[in-house]
């Protein structure tokens, strides 16, 4: 391995001549293979070297985050203190970084355990009721565990038991929620979410019945906060405002027709997999994240070739076997939060404005497209991965021949 970083002499002795050669050695290999450059690799190398004087390491053991810590420190004031050192300025964080990878790889980071939450075991069995009895996504499951936490907590510091907790707790801690700047809407997900949580505590005993029934949220219309997208005319502004052959720019142009034209959700598109897609037959699959299951999509020309394009010369060369990935090592999935800045940027770029900015707007925008070209209901719904027209119905199976029609839109030659 580090043969591959330098020939000289002087760097290979020196490097050789240190402890734990083999832990080394492995830990730059799987940086190598993540993508990471040769540049950057012999910078860590020679950190590591410093790692372990500072700490000591003469054989693996574990240590904890405070120690490097205060191994970072000594080690900046050295630094400080020798003349050949040219810029300390990122010494300190350049040593905990190297440190914190190399033995969280090695499995050697003593992370601090942090102390268990009150209403623990309650929240994890309310967690598994939500996926297995309810099969509600991931997402949701997080959500909803994330807001009846806060509330816990709350109850937990004011020495409350949860067989005694109260209505008017509740309403107290919604309000507070109010007082402190969430929106309507925010504390009235709060309230949804406690009083699924309250629904599933009664039937098992935890609290007193009638809870659930008497939690209010705040009042919210039913298109009060209806993301308005841009038109179709912007959408196609937006398209064409990406320019360039740069990987950014390919990368996001290949994204925002999937969103444009399909729909998609924000985290269908960052599960999307190279696998997904069958070139010969035209077509692609998406894994739903709300009604979970998956469904073949046809493949429209235009988006085709943007993906195409993005894959020749903008994706980087990786292990990795999702669709989109960063474009700094380590490579990895690009999320759904990266996806919604990615959104956000190219919307202000393009100098359009709308209620909102993330992903979910060219959704909005899709379904209009298609609600004024007349398409179905049923067909807009098998595009956009609803569960039914009314969230009670399941639709039929998905019709491809219908689909190729509804997706087969001319972006008049952007891609």
């Amino acid at each position: 391995m580090l043969e591959d970083l330098s020939k000289h002499p002087f760097f290979l002795n020196r490097h050789r001549q240190a402890p734990l050669l083999r832990e080394r050695e492995v830990f730059l290999r799987h940086l190598q293979q993540q993508g990471t450059s040769r540049k950057a690799l012999v910078n860590l190398a020679g950190m590591l070297l410093h790692v372990m004087r500072v700490l000591k390491l003469d054989q693996m053991r574990d240590v904890s985050l405070e120690e490097i810590r205060r191994a970072a420190r000594r080690w900046t004031r050295q630094q400080r203190s020798n003349p050949r050192a040219h810029s300390y300025g990122n010494t300190a964080t350049s040593f905990i970084y190297a440190a914190k990878k190399w033995l969280l790889f090695n499995g050697r980071l003593k992370l601090t355990t942090p102390s268990r939450m009150r209403f623990s075991d309650e929240l994890a069995n309310f967690a598994v009721y939500m996926t297995n009895e309810r099969g509600l996504s991931p997402h949701s499951v997080r959500s909803h565990c994330l807001k009846t936490s806060a509330f816990l907590k709350w109850l937990g510091e004011r020495h409350r038991l949860l067989a005694r907790a109260t209505l008017e707790e509740v309403d107290e801690f919604l309000a507070m929620k109010g007082a402190r700047g969430l929106s309507r809407r925010s504390v009235a997900a709060s309230a949804d979410a406690l009083r699924a949580f309250f629904r599933h505590a009664e039937s098992r005993g935890w609290c007193a019945p009638g809870l659930a029934q008497g939690i209010q949220g705040p009042r919210i219309y039913k298109y009060e906060n209806l993301p308005i997208g841009p038109s179709w005319p912007e959408v196609r502004r937006l398209l064409e405002s990406v320019k360039g052959q740069g990987q950014a720019a390919l990368r996001a142009r290949a994204i925002l027709a999937l969103l444009a034209i399909y729909g998609l959700r924000s985290s269908e598109v960052s599960r999307l997999m190279l696998g997904d897609f069958d070139w010969h037959e035209e077509v692609f699959v998406v894994n739903h994240s709300k009604r979970g299951g998956s469904q073949p999509f046809p493949l429209q020309r235009q988006v085709g070739d943007a993906i195409l394009l993005y894959l020749k010369r903008g994706r980087p060369r990786c292990a990795c076997r999702h669709l989109f990935v960063t474009l700094t090592p380590p490579y990895r999935p690009l999320s759904a939060s990266a996806l919604w800045a990615l959104t956000n940027k190219r919307l202000k770029k393009a100098g359009i404005k709308c209620q909102r900015r993330g992903p979910h707007v060219l959704r909005h925008a899709c379904a209009t497209r298609l609600l004024d070209q007349g398409e179905s209901l049923k067909e807009i719904g098998d595009l956009l991965g609803h569960r039914s027209l009314e969230s009670v119905g399941i639709y039929a199976k998905v019709n491809l021949p219908a689909l190729r029609a509804v997706a087969d839109v001319d972006l008049g030659g952007l891609a």
